[in-house]
């Protein structure tokens, strides 16, 4: 029963990466989720996939994961907010999915900051 529950943590962790290495994709895939009102968009694509990689490749090597799932939660929440919810209220039914999924990641993210993650040296909880 412990290894099954030990691969929850691979399940959660290895999405993260497919979902950052998706970022350095085709741009005209994602461009049109970047709002108008930010400014170099196509960066915002490569940098927000970038932090998703990050995240990966701190929790595989279990440095900074604390703080990388963090970081983490509060990306996926701020595409709920800036991202997902505007499209959403324009009519986009598909951004109310993705307003639950980015927000079930986050929160996922935080449980794996508390009860996973071990390297503390900036957060504390």
């Amino acid at each position: 029963m412990k290894s099954i529950l030990n691969l929850g943590k691979w399940l959660f962790i290895l999405p993260f990466a497919i979902f950052g290495f998706l970022h350095f994709g085709p741009t005209e895939f994602t461009i049109d989720y970047i709002p108008d009102y930010l400014p170099f968009k196509v960066f915002w694509i490569y940098f927000s996939g970038l932090c998703l990689i990050a995240f990966t490749l701190a929790a595989i090597f279990k440095k900074f994961d604390k703080l990388a799932s963090v970081l983490s939660a509060l990306e996926l929440i701020l595409f709920v907010l800036l991202i997902h919810i505007p499209k959403a209220i324009e009519g986009d039914f598909v951004q109310f999915i993705g307003i639950f999924r980015d927000t079930a990641m986050a929160g996922a993210a935080l449980i794996y900051a508390k009860f996973v993650a071990i390297d503390d040296r900036y957060v504390k909880f």
